[in-house]
């Protein structure tokens, strides 16, 4: 390799920072003054098919870099895994690229990733391809770099000149900026390049260097043409390799590995704590698997010594062993008072369920006002700097993740002794709304949210744990996870009697809900108890014809026509009937409620024409207050299309069901219950009709949904395998047929009693069968 004649290699003299208006910095790039290196041809041509030959499908063994070389670090013997981020890296770089190990996805600049850590691995794999060596640059310090780029010029570096060492630091930095200018491929690591104007000043802007930027920002200009690549934590199986490269002797399925990866999040300066912790205590109880699980468990875990440092020895890229001091070199940068957004938006990330994606809207309900533009593109420069810190994580939608360890190390601050209370009211207004607007869809996603937030509200005595753990048992409901349902309703009911004594109006609240949940999950004797409780507390603090009751007597209702009371369920929603209409005139929801209702139980009475009147002002009344394609409308029109099918209109039975089946698909998902009753009345009409085929499908597919979401045992599970059996019955298939009809007589009779109308329309099911008939 030749070396440039003296006059190209120094061209300018003095510093790298000029004077700006206002007393602030004007950065000048220091490749403005020097001419790239001349590299012989022959050199030229044999390092570019080097280059050439740098494998793009699988991750090279380390080797030898190339003479020259600074890179101050040696391989780790402990790195595991990483192998699809080191090709995708390698792509870039054999593509002439910038690529940024920056996480975009799961865990955005998170100190403690391993960003380091991969790019050291990429450069004692590849470094070999890149002839003209490999140079890292701390830039963690900006007033450092100018000194970390001259020592790549020097003697056991690339020795650009006998008197190097003697020269003035701007003539050094001159010379290795034109060496690295030349088209000879180097890869140049900027380790810790957090400002884009850094990398902007320091980067060649032509030749054949490649550069790879270790940092916490995710963001980078489009003009600088980065490719930052998400970095995620460990997946699962590296997690637990890398804790069994310190404790080789453990077993590679031993759960507590696995549960201690959980813990920590898969972060692996966490898990490389914890490994050494483990290898280093390995002959005391306290350093077995289980015992560190068993303590990590407890509250307040970044206080353990494990992840303080404690026997971690030597870390190899000389980074801080303390995972909450590792933290805090980024919170530290938040410490200017105009950050004071960027702080409550932190705290306030840090209540949600950690590494849950938060939705972006949401989160910042709980720390800025969406009143005017100005608030929120606030809210987004507060947002923004917590990425660029590698605090938060923004996903391809805009969601916002935040580490679990970020989490506890975020909690312990303090910074923010409003945070709970923001986001439980947050929460709980959002998860209303949604309630209010039924269609619970958009907060599928949030359960865990709601969830984690009503738990820690009840575990500080907030205030609003019992409505948080109501509206988690609503939604949940809504989703068809009914067990768990009935579990949040339990909680919400502890939480109000215990702070408002067993009579209030807002426990009546909870027992009602939990009723209902009762009543889903087939426990009609447990139902009617909760909805008769109810009633009586409502009816004591309201009075007998308040809008309150109503609701409790319509649900009383429900129970009592499942329960085969048919008289006694009509008179309930005529009850209801007549007090909303006092309060809210004719045609209400609130009315239409009792008015479907009402259709159903006398359609059960054998009364069709009323039946279906009734049914068809529900309708009306439904599509006026919600529009065509609400999920109560799609009630009204299935109980609707039931009638239209006992009255011998098959037509238009199908065609109610199928309008019915397609809002219940959208508004819910394939697989909810109220998808279920949809398909099994649709079968019903496909029977009559004569498309058996048809039939059958569409009731084994309700049988799946039910049998998935309620469990094998529960009365709708029961009618699904009763109508199965009617058409095995028909289709010729007689034990499948008998097999069906006894499992539904089993199901009803256990569920509802022996002399229920359900269980003895199974078992005559069943006699028809063995008669031949």
């Amino acid at each position: 390799m030749s070396e440039p004649p003296a006059s190209a290699r120094l061209t300018a003299q003095g510093s790298f920072i000029a004077q700006a208006a206002d007393h602030s910095t004007a950065t000048v790039n220091v490749y403005q003054h020097v001419r790239p290196q001349v590299v012989e041809a022959a050199v030229l041509d044999a390092a570019q098919q080097l280059l050439a030959a740098l494998p793009l499908d699988n991750v090279p063994p380390p080797a030898t870099l190339p003479a020259g070389s600074r890179v101050p670090y040696a391989r780790n013997p402990l790195f595991v895994g990483r192998e699809p981020d080191l090709r995708r890296l390698a792509g870039v770089l054999k593509g002439g690229g910038t690529a940024a190990i920056g996480q975009i996805a799961a865990a955005t600049g998170l100190g403690g990733i391993g960003k380091t850590q991969l790019a050291a691995e990429l450069a004692h794999r590849y470094g070999r391809y890149f002839a003209g060596g490999v140079f890292w640059v701390s830039c963690a310090d900006p007033a450092v770099i100018p000194a970390e780029v001259a020592a790549c010029g020097g003697a056991g570096a690339l020795d650009l000149r006998p008197d190097f060492a003697s020269l003035k630091q701007d003539d050094q930095v001159l010379l290795v900026a034109a060496a690295w200018q030349g088209p000879l491929p180097r890869l140049l690591i900027f380790d810790n390049c957090e400002d884009p104007e850094l990398l902007a000043r320091w980067r060649p802007p032509s030749g054949g260097a490649r550069v790879l930027v270790t940092s916490r920002r995710a963001a980078w200009d489009p003009a600088l043409g980065v490719a930052a690549l998400p970095l995620d934590a460990l997946p699962r199986p590296e997690s637990v390799a890398l804790l069994r490269r310190l404790r080789p002797d453990v077993s590679a399925d031993d759960p507590d590995l696995d549960g201690i990866a959980a813990e920590l999040g898969d972060l692996p300066l966490a898990l490389h704590l914890a490994g050494s912790f483990l290898a280093t205590y390995r002959f005391s109880e306290a350093g077995s698997p289980a015992a560190l699980l068993a303590e990590l468990r407890r509250p307040g875990l970044l206080d353990h010594s494990s992840l303080q440092g404690l026997g971690a020895g030597l870390s190899p890229t000389g980074h801080e062993q303390h995972v909450a001091r590792t933290f805090t070199l980024s919170y530290r940068c938040l410490g200017d008072p105009r950050e004071t957004l960027g702080i409550q938006a932190l705290a306030r990330a840090a209540r949600f369920a950690p590494g849950e994606p938060i939705p972006r809207a949401l989160l910042k309900k709980t720390f800025a006002s969406s009143e005017n533009t100005a608030a929120d593109l606030a809210a987004e420069r507060a947002l923004q700097r917590l990425n660029d810190l590698g605090l938060l994580e923004t996903d391809a939608a805009g969601a916002l993740r935040l580490h679990r360890l970020l989490a506890c190390f975020v909690d312990t601050l303090g910074a923010d002794p409003d945070a709970a209370d923001a986001v439980e009211e947050a929460l709980f207004a959002e998860a209303a709304r949604i309630n209010r607007e039924g269609f619970p869809a958009p907060l599928r996603p949030w359960f865990g949210h709601l969830r984690h937030v009503a738990a820690g509200a009840e575990s500080r005595g907030g205030k609003g744990a019992g409505p948080l753990w109501n509206e988690l048992g609503f939604h949940l409901g809504s989703a068809g996870d009914y067990i768990e349902a009935r579990n949040a309703y339990e909680a919400a009911l502890r939480i109000d009697e215990a702070g408002l004594g067993p009579d209030h109006p807002k426990v009546a609240i909870a027992v009602n809900n939990l009723g209902h949940a009762l009543h889903v999950l087939g426990d009609f004797p447990g139902a009617r108890a909760a909805c008769e409780r109810a009633l009586r507390i409502d009816e004591a603090a309201y009075g007998p014809d308040n809008p309150h009751v109503a609701i409790r007597i319509n649900n009383l209702g429900r129970i009592l026509q499942d329960l085969g009371d048919f008289t006694g369920a009509r008179a309930a929603y005529e009850r209801t009937i007549r007090i909303n209409e006092a309060v809210y005139g004719p045609d209400h929801p609130k009315v239409a409620i009792a008015v479907n209702n009402l259709g159903v139980v006398l359609q059960d009475l054998g009364d069709l024409p009323a039946a279906r009147l009734a049914l068809e002002r529900a309708l009306r009344s439904h599509e006026a207050a919600y529009g065509p394609d609400h999920p109560r409308v799609a009630v009204a029109v299935n109980n609707l299309g039931l009638v239209l099918h006992d009255l011998g209109d098959l037509a238009g039975a199908s065609a109610a069901f199928v309008r019915a089946l397609r809002i219940n698909e959208t508004a819910y998902g394939p697989d909810h219950p109220e998808v279920s009753t949809s398909v099994n009345n649709l079968g019903r009409a496909l029977q009559v009709l004569g498309d058996l085929p048809g039939a059958r499908a569409a009731f084994e597919r309700a049988l799946q949904i039910d049998e998935t979401a309620l469990g094998p045992d529960h009365p709708n599970v029961a009618i699904r395998v009763n109508n199965l059996g009617l058409i095995l019955r028909e289709l010729g298939n007689v034990p499948g047929a008998r097999a069906a009809f006894e499992r539904a007589a089993r199901i009803f009779e256990a569920a509802l009693g022996p002399d229920h109308p359900k269980t003895c329309l199974a078992r005559k099911n069943l006699a028809a069968l063995d008669r031949g008939a």
